[in-house]
């Protein structure tokens, strides 16, 4: 690995934790007739979660629709 990216992944991993110590709030969410309550740290990274799974899936619907 070069110096460059070993330095980028350790201030990613910092900022994440600067990140969860500064949002460790409960907050409760309610949808539909479910309610629950997490830290809100916790609630970005599962909707950081679904939109990426989101996005790969019409990503890869995508593909499929326009291959050629």
């Amino acid at each position: 690995m070069h110096k460059l990216s070993k330095y980028f992944i350790i201030a990613l991993i910092a900022l994440c934790a600067i990140f969860v110590l500064q949002n460790l709030q409960t907050v409760t969410v309610s949808f539909l007739f479910w309610e629950f309550s997490l830290p809100r740290a916790a609630l970005v990274c599962v909707m950081l979660l679904i939109g990426l799974i989101i996005g790969m899936l019409v990503n890869s619907s995508r593909r499929m629709l326009f291959k050629e």
